[in-house]
């Protein structure tokens, strides 16, 4: 349930940033990816779309 919540945040707070261009909800978004991507029994394949996000919402 923890990851789901986190997922649905950082999901949240992504579109928030591309329809506002907010950088708290950006800064949020890098967030909610990093503490999924650190959760324990987060899978491979998870963390390496979590750290695909947060490339994009740096670049």
């Amino acid at each position: 349930m923890e990851s789901q919540n986190l997922l649905i945040a950082a999901l949240t707070y992504m579109v928030r940033f591309q329809a506002t261009h907010c950088e708290t909800a950006k800064e949020r978004a890098l967030i909610m990816f990093d503490a999924l991507a650190e959760l324990k029994g987060c899978s491979p394949e998870l963390e390496f779309l979590c750290n695909e996000a947060n490339q994009l919402l740096i670049s």
